[in-house]
């Protein structure tokens, strides 16, 4: 398995009470294979579940020790790409659509996590608040294009000035624009639950469990080798995998692996000054992103580079690891803070900053679900119920298909 990430990692040091998961011993007939167990793979197999179809999944390593470890769980229905620029490149209708979408996935990522809460424990699921700050005075004009294209779709946001910022925090920026009904995670946590909550109702989860070959019957099912030994016969096929791209059914994405450091501080004894816990994040790109966690650390993230391996070089992630906190300290320079925690991970990007989510063009009968770029988790629900619709035979979500099918 490629290596994703190297680090001192702060979010496994939280845990649900099953952490180990078997691996498949033999052979099994299901309706969907989903393969991967983390993020995708996870929120996949809750919308099969909740619908009754019967599924098995599989993840080649551990459950959760992929990218969910590395993830800074900001989860925000505003992308990488504003709305006002998807509207140019992709068309008013389809841009307004796709960040509908991303608005009504919050709410359902919100209401799995109660769910899920009730049965295994907090995931440190909250619902928070965003602001991002213009990085320079020429980025003023855009968030205030961004304000008003939001708008105009009912979204609650607001645009803050820079006498506002100064009101709310201990630094000065030209414009903040504030969106409502974002959320974080402990994405890690998150996906364990899912995995604890999805086997105690009965549901087949497996890790170590590598598939290594398939092939198609005459009757239009799959018949899956895992680990060159058992076999799963499936009619569906969901690859969830996140960035191993050598694990896909063909090369047919356009995507770029990037590289990009986070550092998590020592507990800060008063955050009063952090208005509301807003989670952060500026215009410039690549740019920087800031959030507190449950028991009053800070997150930030940041510095992406255009390279795909994790660095293991201990000089140069110490110099990036310290530039992230010297950026820290620029916003908040009260606060006594020291690195607790640190990782650097790969991500993925595509040329459009849309995800990857559908049926392949060539089998309609395999699919994929692949949330690349900043906002991963939400894409991740986006296919989780687009697929599960597919497979049920609906076609509610034709518009959203059409916006970020793999061919496009």
């Amino acid at each position: 398995m490629k290596e994703l990430h190297t680090g001192n990692y702060y979010w496994n040091t939280f845990h649900t009470k099953k952490t180990e998961w078997s691996t498949l011993d033999k052979d099994l007939t299901t309706k969907v294979l989903i393969v991967g167990g983390g993020m995708s793979g996870m929120l996949m197999a809750y919308k099969l579940h909740e619908q009754g179809i019967d599924f098995v999944l599989l993840e080649g390593d551990q459950i959760a020790e992929g990218s969910s470890l590395a993830s800074t769980g900001l989860l925000q229905y505003c992308n990488d790409i504003m709305l006002s620029e998807l509207r140019s490149a992709i068309g008013r209708e389809k841009a307004d659509t796709f960040y509908r979408y991303c608005y009504r996935a919050l709410d359902k990522l919100k209401h799995i996590a109660s769910n899920v809460q009730q049965y295994v424990g907090d995931a440190h699921f909250r619902s928070r608040t965003s602001m991002q700050y213009s990085s320079n005075d020429e980025d003023i004009v855009k968030l205030q294009q961004e304000y008003e294209a939001l708008l105009s779709l009912d979204f609650p946001c607001e645009l803050w000035g820079s006498h506002q910022i100064q009101q709310h925090f201990p630094f000065s920026k030209g414009t903040g624009l504030v969106t409502h009904g974002d959320a974080e995670v402990n994405p890690h946590l998150f996906v364990l639950s899912l995995a604890q909550y999805l086997t105690e109702q009965g549901c087949h989860l497996y890790e170590q469990s590598i598939v290594s070959d398939h092939e198609r019957l005459s009757n239009d099912k799959y018949h899956v080798t895992v680990n060159d030994i058992h076999k799963v016969d499936a009619e569906y096929i969901v690859y969830a995998v996140g960035y191993q791209p050598e694990q896909l059914h063909q090369k047919l994405f356009h995507s770029t692996l990037n590289r990009s450091y986070v550092i998590v501080t020592n507990p800060v004894a008063d955050l009063s000054s952090w208005h509301e816990k807003y989670m952060l994040w500026e215009t410039a790109r690549p740019y920087l992103y800031l959030r507190t966690t449950l028991d009053n650390r800070i997150i930030v993230g940041g510095l992406d580079e255009t390279t795909q391996t994790p660095n293991h070089n201990t000089a140069s992630v110490d110099a990036h690891n310290h530039k992230l906190l010297d950026e820290l300290h620029k916003l908040f320079p009260d606060y006594d803070l020291k690195i607790d925690y640190n990782w650097n991970a790969t991500f993925a990007e595509t040329a459009d900053q849309l995800p990857y989510l559908g049926v392949d063009p060539e089998d309609e009968h395999i699919m994929y679900i692949l949330g690349y770029g900043g906002n991963g988790t939400v894409s991740s629900m986006l296919g989780a119920e687009l697929l599960t619709n597919i497979i049920c035979g609906s076609g509610t979500m034709n518009d959203l298909a059409e916006i970020v099918k793999l061919d496009r």
